[in-house]
């Protein structure tokens, strides 16, 4: 063999060898090739110089296939997890939700007329905020009416029912969770209630109200809802709410919320039976109080660190055409837990908006408040609780 070609083979030869076992010198992120000293921009897993950054590593020895693997000191088990000490959680509520309508009084058809307008897309009522709480640890709202195919329905001036198909505009919207200690979840009878509480199972939606207390675990968290219709204090429903909450503790609740129907039709402040029972419900161990029913806007009171929010309005209510009033807000508040212990801090964020994305009519659609719209409704939000802290 020509000399020549031999030393260029035994060159070819040292410099593969050493290509094979010297370690990487680059490492191949997102951002090209780095040295390994060099900031990783883009996450990614930390690659091990040690090998060849083409090389995977070998997969875990499997103790049955390998007896020599249990007492391997390069086989440790993985540690066990520890709970996250630090936990945040963030609800956000809104009010009064009523899908569909009354159909003696033509609502129920407005309703319809807009579903069909939206291409008859389930999600159309909640389109503008379902982000909103998408975004958030755990929602709710209050389902002011039925999901039931049942007709024959209570002697009363309203009588709301919507389709059972239409739980899907509420999972649609990103709700967790609806209260129905209302005076339209009977509408329809005991009949159209049951059938309105399978349907949300069958959703995936959580709901409580009435006799009906509900745990709910976000994060590790147990969250305890309960909520009624409270047109009267008396001492059956302060019986009622001590019950409730106690309920709720035996079942190992973390936080408890309470979301009451109460009030007055479209006034401003909360009469006297909403603040003592909102407060007898602090007192005995609620942590925020949520209501609605008024269809307006009231204050919100800061009672011993805990919030009650007396009503809060409309949100997307089938019940008319023309509200008399289409501001509403959705309701943060963000709890802190330390190692498993509620903190007394109470951090709060009101998001403006209109029950309709439209100006002059009730499309069903809540919308964002933006600019000076929303500073108007912030600014109302202010003045009515200022009155009550």
């Amino acid at each position: 063999m020509n000399k020549r070609i031999t030393q260029h083979i035994v060159i070819f030869l040292t410099f593969l060898t050493i290509m094979l076992i010297m370690p990487s010198a680059y490492v191949v992120s997102d951002t090209g090739m780095q040295p390994p000293d060099s900031p990783v921009l883009n996450p990614a897993p930390t690659p091990d110089n040690s090998s060849s950054a083409q090389s995977t590593p070998d997969p875990s020895p499997d103790p049955a296939g390998d007896p020599d693997a249990i007492d391997n000191p390069g086989s440790e088990p993985e540690p066990e997890s520890t709970p996250d000490p630090f936990i945040t959680i963030t609800i956000s509520a809104a009010g009064d939700v009523t899908l569909g309508g009354d159909a003696s009084w033509g609502s129920y058809q407005n309703f319809m007329n807009e579903f069909i307008a939206n291409d008859r897309d389930f999600g159309f009522p909640f389109r503008n905020v379902n982000h909103i709480f998408a975004e958030s640890d755990f929602s709710i709202v209050n389902f002011e009416g039925t999901l039931t195919d049942q007709t024959r329905h209570r002697d009363k001036r309203f009588n709301f029912r919507v389709a059972p198909v239409f739980a899907a505009s509420l999972v649609s919207g990103n709700i967790d969770a609806v209260s129905l200690g209302n005076n339209h979840s009977n509408d329809f009878f005991d009949a159209g209630y049951r059938d309105t509480i399978e349907h949300l199972d069958a959703a995936g939606i959580l709901s409580f109200g009435n006799e009906r207390n509900t745990i709910a675990e976000v994060k590790g968290i147990n969250i305890g809802l309960f909520g009624f219709l409270s047109w009267e204090d008396t001492s059956e429903q302060r019986d009622s709410i001590v019950a409730a909450i106690d309920d709720l503790k035996s079942r190992g609740a973390d936080l408890i919320i309470a979301y009451f129907h109460w009030g007055e039709e479209n006034k401003y402040k909360p009469n006297k039976i909403q603040r003592d029972l909102g407060r007898f419900t602090v007192d005995n161990g609620a942590d925020l109080v949520l209501g609605a029913h008024p269809h307006v806007i009231q204050g919100i009171e800061v009672y011993k660190g805990r919030n009650i929010v007396y009503s809060l309005a409309n949100f997307s209510f089938g019940g008319n055409r023309w509200p008399p009033d289409y501001d509403t807000f959705i309701f943060q508040q963000t709890f802190t837990f330390i190692d498993g212990v509620l903190q007394e801090d109470n951090v709060t964020n009101i998001i403006p908006a209109r029950e309709s994305s439209a100006t002059f009519h009730n499309n069903y659609q809540p919308t964002i408040a933006e600019g000076r719209e929303a500073e108007r409704i912030l600014a109302r939000i202010r003045d009515f609780s200022d009155e009550l802290n």
